[in-house]
């Protein structure tokens, strides 16, 4: 009998260092089949190190009625009341989440699967079983992308914006946007241009008004994202080109005044250039969201963990 004490002590305390139970999945592995309780959630974690590709989460119902809900940070237990990405159409459920969303990162992502059961879905009371399979696929975007150390050529429209996109694998690289075109009106004197170049982390679409790296200068012609940089994440980024330009009826000289009339389908390139940091670098780890102070989840696995070793000491004392 002493024996099972100390077995039952072991595995409680066991549990409660490891306390969360998630279980790890593989990405592009097939799990074999799951089986949730009615009314009772299961948890997966899954690691994602490719901050340029979407998470797919593809749950395949074979009973039940399975709900999908998934988090990253300090929320490690999604449900329905969590601040998380969910899918909870009937059958089966297929989740992607964009890797150009301002919430993804690299990292550690939490998969909540709950059983939905009651009298209000045609599965009754059956307890959920289904298969997962969490992938990294190309993401879609409708900017157009420029690939790194590539350029695009267009045309500017005066006092509108073009969009783009572009990923950075590592954070141990120097990034410059850099934006060309003809700027000096000795050179170009009847079709000059000063359009504006905005890079943002966040804004799919930022305008001048946003908050975002800017040249803010005619003389600039390029931004600069530093290894260093407090603001410099491995991920998406999105730049927009503004066809900045003075109004005809507020232009004295067109030679020095920048006039609509001159941006107007003015040529430009708008290119990404990385240079490799040179000494040894230990590219940023995950965007940290701010910190949740309750987990309802890991509250309750905690409470539950605290239960058995209450347990297993009564039992103790009782044999």
């Amino acid at each position: 009998m002493d024996i099972v004490c100390k077995l039952m002590l072991l595995f409680c305390l066991v549990c409660e260092a490891f306390g969360a139970t998630h279980i790890p999945l593989t990405l592009g592995t097939t799990t074999a089949p799951q089986t949730v309780p009615c009314n009772q959630y299961t948890y997966y974690s899954i690691e994602v190190t490719d901050p340029c590709k979407d998470l797919r989460i593809n749950l395949d119902v074979l009973e039940g009625e399975p709900n999908l809900y998934v988090s990253r940070g300090n929320t490690k237990f999604p449900d329905e009341m969590s601040l998380a990405w969910t899918s909870y159409n009937w059958g089966s459920e297929s989740l992607t989440i964009s890797s150009w969303d301002p919430e993804f990162s690299i990292g550690t992502f939490y998969i909540g699967t709950h059983a939905y059961c009651g009298t209000d879905v045609p599965t009754g009371f059956t307890d959920a079983k289904f298969t997962l399979l969490v992938q990294s696929v190309e993401t879609e975007h409708p900017s157009d992308e420029i690939v790194v150390d590539g350029k695009k050529n267009a045309n500017i429209s005066a006092n509108d914006y073009t969009y783009y996109r572009f990923c950075v694998p590592t954070t141990c690289q120097y990034i410059e946007v850099k934006l060309e075109n003809c700027i000096d009106p000795e050179e170009c004197p009847t079709s000059y241009a000063w359009p504006e170049l905005l890079v943002s982390r966040s804004i799919v679409n930022p305008t001048i008004k946003d908050h975002a790296w800017k040249l803010a200068s005619i003389e600039r012609r390029s931004v600069y994202l530093h290894p260093d940089d407090k603001e410099f994440y491995a991920g998406h980024y999105f730049i927009g080109v503004y066809g900045w330009c003075t109004p005809q009826e507020h232009c004295t000289d067109n030679s020095t005044c920048g006039p609509c009339q001159y941006a107007e389908n003015h040529p430009y390139s708008v290119s990404v250039l990385t240079t490799d940091v040179e000494n040894t670098c230990v590219s940023k780890g995950a965007l940290q969201l701010c910190e949740v102070k309750d987990d309802t989840g890991a509250s309750n696995a905690n409470e539950y963990v605290t239960w058995l070793i209450t347990f297993a000491l009564f039992s103790c004392v009782l044999l």
